[in-house]
């Protein structure tokens, strides 16, 4: 008990210095701040940010130190000394161990996984400088923001196709966290940050080497995905987009979600108009848009965005058959989830119990449902589902050695897998999003 009231205290704590900042930050829009190091290595600081770190969980990075690690070792033991090194100025970033995600298109995204200690260092510089950006940043911005979500964007999005602006802009920025200049990048940050300490922490971040089989780079312009910094980071960079877009009024509407980005007109001119702003201030910046995939189209063409993919689609109406824009789940986000219920079963050891294997593919089922609920989506489901039961079966006829025939859809009946085993039935996921 006295432990969770230390943790709320605690809590309650970075909150009020969070929102101090902001308030500060939102009344005084030139305002740059000088005094922030002694916040970062706040007791508080330090634990809210193990806590998020912890919760976000991830692997070890160069040196070998894993969160496991960290809790045998003892927490609050490993930030005081944190707090220490940090306090008298002896912390350095460590390198960066570079990874490999595949992509759905068959090339791969590269991943930098910092130490856990650059994390919680990271992470504990976010929150005390987040609120000095938040008071800048735009509605229009919705990636990795608190409070705000990738649903708000596509709801956004939905108004604004209500309203008549049917004409898209699909915007593509060609390797966005690889290519961000890291002089004007810190430039950005200077604007409300001119703690030195800060700003060179930041600045060794950026430079810190990267580890690529055995051998180290050290980049001169990019981001790396995996840092806890380079969300706020990149937000911070396209900051410049989102400003030019409010100034036109109600003619142009700019939808971002971290380097996704969207922008909704009402005439084909207008789309024309805005792709070309685009492209002035995105060169400008010094990143490059992809010309492939950036497209100007009405949106009954259809188009896809954060997993959806917006199309025409009819309904009935007082006996009339009406067309709309609806929004389905993408291709793409289909087969990944088939394939996350595949590996989730294949995985799952065999000497497991059966419910295992089911509870893992309930929760891949339930995840990707509650996210794309707000779509239309009953008829994916049944597909998905239908899935789910023939990889079970699959399952259950390698872990009782049955042959080929006793493995069907006979033998093991959908009633025999939802009701006894409990695997969710298509009205259970939709009824429950």
């Amino acid at each position: 008990m006295n432990a969770g009231r230390a943790s709320d205290t605690l809590k309650k704590g970075v909150r009020k210095l969070q929102r101090g900042l902001y308030l500060s930050a939102k009344a005084n829009p030139a305002r740059s701040y000088g005094n922030l190091y002694d916040k970062v290595y706040r007791c508080d600081v330090l634990r809210e940010a193990w806590s998020r770190v912890s919760r976000n969980g991830g692997s070890a990075g160069v040196d070998g130190v894993s969160m496991g690690w960290i809790r045998q070792y003892g927490v609050e033991k490993y930030l005081e000394e944190l707090g220490t090194i940090l306090r008298e100025k002896r912390y350095r970033p460590n390198r960066i161990r570079r990874v490999y995600i595949p992509k759905p298109d068959g090339r791969q995204r590269p991943l930098g996984i910092p130490t856990v200690m650059d994390r919680v260092v990271q992470m504990a510089v976010k929150i005390v400088i987040e609120p000095l950006y938040e008071a800048d940043f735009l509605d229009c911005s919705y990636g990795f923001r608190p409070r705000r979500s990738a649903h708000q964007a596509i709801e956004k999005i939905d108004e604004c196709l209500r309203r008549g602006f049917r004409w898209v802009v699909d915007v593509d920025l060609q390797s966005y966290f690889d290519t961000i200049p890291h002089d004007r990048l810190l430039e950005q940050v200077k604007r409300r940050v001119h703690d030195r300490t800060l700003v060179r922490l930041i600045r060794q971040w950026l430079k810190a080497g990267i580890l690529v089989d055995g051998r180290v780079d050290y980049p001169d312009r990019g981001s790396p995905q995996g840092g806890v910094l380079s969300p706020l980071l990149s937000n911070l960079y396209l900051h410049e987009v989102d400003r030019q877009f409010p100034r036109r009024g109600t003619k142009v509407h700019l939808v971002r979600y971290a380097d996704d980005l969207l922008i909704l007109c009402g005439t084909e001119a207008d789309a024309r108009d805005a792709y070309a702003r685009l492209t002035r201030v995105v060169n400008d910046l010094g990143l490059t848009l992809n010309a492939e995939k950036t497209r100007v189209l009405h949106a009954e063409t259809g188009f896809d965005f954060l997993g959806f993919s917006f199309r025409p689609g009819t309904y009935q109406r007082n006996g009339r058959q009406r067309t709309l824009l609806i929004k389905v789940p993408r291709r793409r986000a289909l087969e990944g989830i088939r394939q996350r219920i595949k590996d989730a079963v294949k995985f799952t050891p065999l000497n497991e119990a059966v419910r295992t294997a089911v509870n893992a593919v309930n929760a891949r089922l339930k995840g990707w449902t509650n996210y794309f609920r707000i779509g239309r989506l009953y008829p994916f489901l049944k597909g998905l589902v239908w899935h789910a039961e023939k990889q079970l079966r699959l399952f259950l006829r390698r872990k009782f050695q049955r042959k080929y025939s006793q493995g069907t859809r006979c033998t093991y009946p959908p009633q025999y897998l939802h009701e006894h085993l409990g695997l969710y039935t298509v009205p259970q996921l939709y009824a429950g999003r």
